[in-house]
């Protein structure tokens, strides 16, 4: 393991936005990643992933850590690069718990930053595993994004990663981890949480903004609109709403 070289910690989630072409509005749980299989989703992280390392095919000084098979390691080569794999994954069984232990393993081994596609679950995961302890920073992968620790697009965030790795880039921030429930917005609720904050890269051209809710006063607001116009509608016209 040569020293004098960066690391950087790669983590996949194999089955990030899996649910989202199959209209399943998540990917969280082994009973809804089974429907989005039986429905005929085709998972399209490693891709994203591919995309994001791009960036790092002319960097010679960065070391990449990362799980085997479809946790980092098929994308990596598949980008033509040569990672050290650590861990170990049982293939196609991968769980949140895979996705902590990695975190874990590659903030002991000292990598500079960690670099993840997922959603916000998967970010859920790196957070609770690191806290704020080393940046971080997600390539989008998910059916919902709502957390502010993604580039904008998988290439955005491969880019701002690989400015911070060469050093190119040293400003950080504290970015908001939220999820939602995902039962709930089956049913057409969204219940946001906010779970906590992790550090990354930051280039504002490069990143998500966090998805702001409509306060209560707001909704007050457009309900009212919504009645009145109701109000003035008259029998035997059609209206179209925009």
């Amino acid at each position: 393991m040569d020293v004098s070289k960066k690391k950087l910690g790669l983590i996949v989630n194999p089955v990030a936005g899996i649910g989202g072409r199959v209209g399943l509005k998540g990917s969280d749980g082994a009973e809804i990643q089974r429907k989005a299989l039986e429905l005929g989703a085709v998972p399209e992280v490693q891709p994203r992933t591919i995309h994001a390392l791009e960036s790092f095919k002319s960097l010679d000084n960065v070391e990449i850590l990362t799980y085997p098979d479809e946790m980092g390691d098929e994308a990596a080569r598949g980008c033509g690069l040569e990672p050290n794999l650590i861990g170990s994954v049982a293939q196609g069984k991968t769980t949140s718990k895979e996705t902590v232990g990695a975190a874990k393993e590659m903030l002991h081994l000292g990598a500079s930053m960690i670099l993840f596609a997922g959603g916000d679950g998967t970010a859920r995961d790196i957070y609770n595993a690191v806290g704020d302890k080393i940046p971080v920073l997600g390539i989008p992968a998910g059916v919902k994004i709502q957390s502010a620790v993604f580039g904008k697009s998988p290439r955005s965030a491969g880019d701002l990663a690989a400015l911070y790795i060469r050093g190119k880039t040293t400003r950080l921030r504290e970015a908001e981890v939220v999820d939602i429930d995902e039962d709930n917005f089956r049913k057409g609720i969204i219940s946001a949480k906010l779970y906590g904050y992790l550090k990354i890269p930051f280039r504002r051209s490069l990143v998500q903004n966090q998805k702001i809710a409509s306060s209560p006063l707001e909704e007050v607001s457009i309900e009212a609109i919504a009645c009145d116009i109701v109000d003035r509608m008259e029998e035997g016209i059609l209206y179209i709403i925009g």
